[in-house]
């Protein structure tokens, strides 16, 4: 059993250390104890938070190095702390690094219910090890007395956010209680959710499936691979009374106890029952994943266990929150919001997009502007988000290379096109090319900055230009109302940009030219302003 936030209170390298907010939290088990430190905010928030992972019932110690004059960074620390499913905080060197705790911080923390422990203040003798080691001595002599886990485990699934209240969280936990690699499958042996241990640990889970079916349930196997030694078994799952997937447990080096094989199948068997209805929008996540990462045996599978018919799909949008904490709400509305314009869609967080996979079941003229109106919508709702649509997905990897074009080029779209809501996959192309063009060096900057010489010194119609041909499409009224000014006055200051080139600055193919120009002199301005 893990060990409660409260008993670890008692230890020697926390008895001088005060609770300041979340003592509600001093009754969650705690299972592990990890650092975090960084020099990026920006970074942490991409890179850690931008998903909807289950990082487990962890103490964080930390020193807010970085933001230790950034309450705002604080609180958003906390907050995807929290979210993330981590117990608490402890906080090292204050009154050294961070001045004093804000007020608006620990009220922050008490709202989220969320548990600050405060090392001795003013204090620089202090040292991480003593309460790492103390920690997880704890933990692992209590796992060796306690060896029974499945009431530990299902009060920990209990107890996760009802968003991360699935198959693939439960999974998680009993692998890292038990260090256990997990498979889940179907009736037919075909993989539906799978954590390894560790988690970086690469598994042919095909071949040892595949050995291991031939065996007996509940048998215990060895094996070795690769010059490693495997244990593997076998446990059936039911659901409504009827054998409905198997449970394959691996574990490496060690023995895989026949107690511990059946406290995991038994927490899986449990959670099945009590909250199986989440099991459907798993596999969702697993065939999204199978979609992106172009695994194509494993799509027509889960798509024929889940009834899509992913040959449809020909369109895919890649939607982007500005606040994290908005996805769960934006892919509540989305699944209402699509299930009444497409007769065929699939819709999941994937890394740190979300990403929407559509049929044609509306007209190609209305996909953009069915995006657009979602779009609006959300920002009705006060939630700020772009999208980029993405057409003619005939086969999986051209799914795969879209998504990769625009994870790799969003940042440079958003520059050139920064009033923008919705992005075209001609848009993410367009972004492609013309951070390449900065890439060559000065000389191709020169040489595309060149149609704008006669206009250069004049930043009035510069932005009216780049604005008229980026964002407003060539369109009086569109621009007008994105530069909050009256159409004649966008009318006027184009008829002068047109005198200045001496061409119209619609005309083909001039207008090209002028299109690149301005976008990437928005792209160099951004990129520098930035260095």
């Amino acid at each position: 059993m893990s060990v409660k936030l409260g008993d670890l209170m008692k230890l020697p390298s926390l008895k001088e250390a005060k609770v300041v907010s979340g003592k509600s939290g001093l009754s969650k088990l705690v299972s592990s104890i990890s650092v975090l430190e960084y020099t990026e905010v920006a970074l942490l928030d991409d890179d850690l938070f931008d998903n909807n992972e289950f990082y487990g019932s962890e103490i964080v110690v930390s020193a807010f190095v970085n933001i230790c004059n950034d309450v705002e960074a604080q609180c958003r620390t906390i907050e995807r702390l929290h979210k993330v499913g981590e117990v608490a905080l402890i906080l090292y060197y204050v009154g050294i690094f961070i001045p004093k705790l804000d007020k608006k911080f620990v009220d922050y923390a008490n709202e989220l219910d969320f548990t600050i422990i405060v090392m001795p203040e003013n204090e620089m003798s202090l040292r991480y090890s003593e309460v790492i080691y103390e920690v997880v001595e704890a933990i692992v002599k209590q796992e060796m007395t306690d060896t029974n886990f499945v009431s530990e485990s299902l009060e920990q699934i209990s107890n996760v956010r009802p968003a991360q209240r699935n198959i693939d969280t439960t999974l998680k936990i009993l692998s890292d209680r038990t260090h256990v690699s997990l498979v889940l499958t179907d009736n037919s042996f075909q993989v539906i959710n799978s954590i390894t241990w560790p988690r970086t640990r690469q598994w042919n889970f095909d071949h040892i499936i595949e050995t291991s079916k031939q065996l007996n349930e509940n048998e215990l196997a060895k094996w070795t691979v690769d010059e490693r030694t495997i244990y593997t078994v076998r446990k059936p799952i039911f659901q409504d009374g009827m054998q409905a997937m198997h449970l394959f447990m691996m574990k490496e080096k060690n023995t895989l106890t026949s107690d511990i094989a059946m406290q995991i199948s038994e927490v899986v068997q449990v959670f099945m029952n009590l909250w199986g209805k989440n099991y459907v929008e798993i596999s969702t996540a697993e065939l999204m994943k199978a979609i992106l990462n172009d695994e194509s045996l494993k799509m027509r599978r889960l798509g024929k266990i889940l009834n899509v018919d992913v040959s449809s799909i020909k369109w895919m949008w890649l939607v982007k929150t500005e606040e994290i904490r908005d996805n769960e709400q934006v892919l509540a509305e989305l699944k209402s919001f699509v299930a009444s314009h497409f007769s065929v869609s699939l819709i999941d967080l994937f890394e740190k997009n979300i990403v929407v996979l559509l049929d044609n079941s509306v007209a190609q003229r209305d996909r953009t502007h069915t995006a657009q109106t979602f779009a609006e919508m959300m920002k009705q709702l006060g939630i700020k988000l772009k999208i980029t649509v993405c057409q003619g997905m005939e086969q999986t990897s051209d799914v795969q290379r879209a998504y990769s074009l625009v994870n790799e080029n969003k940042k440079a779209a958003n520059t050139i096109y920064g009033r923008k809501l919705i992005y075209s996959l001609q848009e993410i192309e367009f972004a492609a090319k013309c951070v390449a063009i900065v890439g060559q060096g000065e000389l191709s900057i020169a040489e595309h900055l060149l149609p704008l010489k006669p206009i250069a010194e004049n930043e009035e119609l510069i932005e009216t230009l780049s604005v008229f041909l980026l964002e407003g499409e060539s369109n009086y009224n569109h621009a007008a109302d994105l530069l909050f000014l009256h159409k004649n006055t966008i009318k006027y200051r184009i008829h002068r940009i047109n005198e200045l080139l001496q061409y119209p600055v619609t005309k083909i193919p001039e207008s090209y030219n002028l299109y690149v120009a301005v976008a990437v002199r928005r792209f160099l301005s951004e990129t520098n302003n930035n260095n």
